[in-house]
């Protein structure tokens, strides 16, 4: 699928006056300048201008010239975040037994912040056997990962896969929606929820003392003493 066809799908938030360029050509070239190694909207300003005619052409750029830093900042700025995850998470379709491991993880996209300086803080779903994004949401501000992972992992199909994540994931609601899907989880634990991990700890812990032994034929006349192992 070409980036036309792939960005062409994402809602123009912009009004009338303000498409001097097509959105897919500006997301296209975006995309483009990330995946160059170019690192913040200025620096993929730069690359757009050094682009040659044909080049400039395949991006959807006819009149000749690319958009300036300052169209690429307001159009990131107003663009629905929701929208344009949702459309590159229908990109990757795998299955296997390579797909079985899911990993999923939030951070803050780079030069994404609003004149509030909010930045988008967007959860991945990667799928580390055939290395792909499986799904991906976003949402203004960083503390939105439990909702933003209840969102994302209902999308998914988690029938025999095993999803990993950091100790904020360690929660019953993600939990219950990984295995109601089919699916099972390895989650981190950490000294903020205490009594699980006072749990954890002594499920595997050694006893500190060994089982009493069973049919051992007791002395005639010894006393019987109830002992309680905890």
């Amino acid at each position: 699928m070409k980036l036309q066809e792939i960005f062409a799908q994402v809602p123009d938030p912009r009004g009338g006056q303000g498409q001097d360029y097509r959105l897919w050509s500006i997301l296209s070239l975006i995309a483009v300048g990330f995946l160059c190694g170019r690192r913040g909207l200025l620096a993929v300003f730069h690359l757009g201008r050094s682009l040659n005619a044909r080049q400039r052409s395949a991006l959807g750029f006819v009149k000749g010239v690319t958009p300036c830093h300052s169209t690429l900042t307001e159009t990131m700025r107003v663009i629905d975040a929701a929208a344009l995850a949702e459309v590159l998470s229908k990109l990757a379709v795998v299955d296997g037994e390579d797909a079985r491991h899911i990993a999923i993880d939030g951070k803050s996209i780079r030069a994404s912040k609003d004149e509030n300086g909010k930045a988008i803080h967007c959860l991945t779903a990667f799928c580390c056997g055939v290395r792909e994004v499986l799904g991906q949401t976003a949402s203004r501000g960083t503390g939105m990962e439990i909702p933003d992972a209840l969102k994302l992992l209902q999308k998914l199909d988690l029938r025999g896969k095993i999803v990993t994540g950091d100790a904020i994931f360690c929660q019953k609601a993600i939990c219950k929606t990984i295995t109601d899907g089919g699916g099972d989880y390895v989650f981190v634990v950490k000294g903020n929820q205490k009594d699980l991990k006072e749990n954890i700890d002594t499920a595997f812990k050694e006893p500190v003392f060994p089982p009493p032994q069973l049919g051992k034929p007791r002395r005639k006349g010894a006393r019987t003493h109830r002992t309680a192992y905890h």
